[in-house]
């Protein structure tokens, strides 16, 4: 029988500097440094691209991945806000949050929070060398079955709102 899938394997995000790239994950956000592949063509696609794919590993296994592929310009503004495109990543306590922005301070980073979200995260902001916003987050309290109610509440009213049609993806 499928079920939903196991956890995340691996995320990935474009770079235009790989050195850069190896230096944050590593120095930074102490990531472990565990692959890197150079490949002339795309598996899936079989496309001419010549590309270089690492992968950075989080303490519980998961990756944080990059791609730098030759002669790839960087992009262009999309007009979608900085905040909303992110990784949220989990750290253990408050109290480590708190150690994670003296951290980054001492690194030259400017960190944005501590942030309280509705009571249930606290939150810590950062970009890393190719603008990907990075938050570091505590989870405050487990989330609830009145939560899930309560969200699907807001979320049908949202699409309500917006001429969505909700009701057809609910099981």
């Amino acid at each position: 029988m499928i079920t939903r899938p196991l956890s995340l394997n691996h995320i990935a995000y474009p770079t235009w500097d790989s050195a850069a790239t190896y230096r944050f994950y590593t120095e930074v956000l102490r990531c472990e440094f565990v692959a890197a592949i150079q490949l002339d063509r795309v598996p899936s696609t079989g496309a001419n691209t010549p590309y270089l794919h690492t992968f950075y590993r989080l303490q519980q296994g998961g990756c944080i991945a990059f791609f730098e592929v030759d002669g790839l310009g960087e992009p262009v503004p999309d007009g979608i806000p900085a905040w909303i495109r992110h990784l949220a990543l989990d750290v253990a306590s408050l109290e480590e949050l708190a150690q994670w922005r003296d951290h980054f301070a001492a690194h030259g980073l400017s960190p944005v929070g501590i942030v309280d979200h509705d009571g249930v995260w606290e939150s810590l902001y950062i970009f890393d060398p190719q603008g990907v916003r990075i938050e570091l987050t505590v989870q405050t309290r487990p989330l609830s079955e009145s939560d899930r109610l309560s969200g699907l509440q807001t979320l049908a009213q949202w699409a309500a709102r917006h001429g969505q049609d909700f009701a057809a993806a609910q099981p």
